[in-house]
């Protein structure tokens, strides 16, 4: 095949109207990789930045723009490498591809590699499962990395947002009891599941506790206050964990930062738990024109959502 296909893509870093369609030229697949028609896509908040000229991603970028966006996948498999073994061509996948310097499924087809993909049961397939990729896989590394015994209750703050969402969710499928600390219900299909604490109150009465912070800046500050000597810290942005690591350890909290790697048995969890009911995820689905609505939408915080983007018909 060697007709172009369309992606959405930014010629310069800016506000998100930057984002715009292109026609791409149709990919040669090497050996250790796989070309997937991508069925949906999801956008996470360093698409965000990155458009808007932000964080490492930006950086490694500048010079190679344009640039497609995205890192989440559902699709098609269209045709395989030579050492791309497992896979054939009309097997469905989900995946987190090309992270953190090689974003590309806001687009008609994205390439992967074999590592990057976890292959889909066509009675469970559905476009939400692009969404559950790069924020399903921070929670999870990030709840790892926490190292909170069982016998302890792990505090997760955001929990109404993307990743809270599905950290309570990953870290209750794990044994763990779990304790939200949000300002709002929690999403539907998940209050009344986990016990929840207000921001307040956690602060309030400062203990032994471990955190999980999926929201930085102000709110991890703030959410120190609520941690003793001897509590532990996981935080998920980068653009705070610096400052927040430096400000736990100056009151004796161990704190520790997490960047989300491909891991395909994480991955293969994760579907598991969705296949079985136990992992859902709030979201709303948008035309892949209409990227940089939904970008303008995330970044007014109109909606705690997952955007799912679908392709063109």
């Amino acid at each position: 095949m060697t007709c172009d296909y369309q992606a959405m893509a930014i010629q310069a870093f800016g506000e998100p109207g930057v984002l715009k369609p292109i026609s791409m030229a149709y990919p040669t697949v090497a050996d250790d990789e796989v070309l997937i028609k991508v069925l949906s896509a999801a956008i996470n908040p360093i698409d965000v930045k990155t458009r808007a000229g932000i964080g490492f991603a930006a950086e490694q970028n500048k010079h190679s723009l344009p640039l497609v966006l995205g890192y989440d996948l559902y699709g098609e498999v269209v045709e395989c490498g030579d050492k791309s073994t497992g896979l054939s061509p009309g097997d469905l996948v989900m995946g987190m591809v090309g992270f953190a310097t090689h974003p590309g499924t806001y687009a008609q087809y994205a390439k992967a590699h074999r590592s990057e993909l976890i292959k889909v049961d066509q009675a469970n397939a559905s476009p939400v499962l692009a969404g559950l990729c790069l924020a399903g896989l921070t929670a999870f590394q990030a709840i790892s990395k926490l190292e909170c015994p069982k016998s302890q209750p792990l505090y997760i703050n955001g929990a109404n947002g993307t990743v809270g969402s599905l950290a309570l969710q990953i870290a209750a499928n794990m044994g763990y009891r779990v304790v939200a600390i949000t300002r709002n219900d929690l999403p539907e299909g998940l209050a009344g599941r986990f016990e929840q604490m207000s921001y307040d109150d956690f602060v309030t009465a400062p203990a032994r506790r471990y955190l999980l912070d999926v929201v930085g800046m102000e709110v991890g500050m703030r959410c120190l206050q609520g941690l003793s000597a001897q509590s532990v810290i996981v935080t998920v942005p980068t653009l705070s964990q610096a400052q927040i690591i430096a400000a736990a350890n100056v009151q004796g909290v161990e704190g520790r930062g997490v960047l989300v790697v491909k891991n395909a048995s994480q991955l293969q969890r994760l579907y598991s738990w969705y296949c079985q009911g136990r992992l859902t995820l709030a979201h709303r689905c948008m035309p892949l024109s209409a990227a940089g609505m939904a970008h303008q939408q995330i970044e007014q915080n109109s909606s705690k959502e997952k955007v799912i983007l679908l392709p063109w018909s």
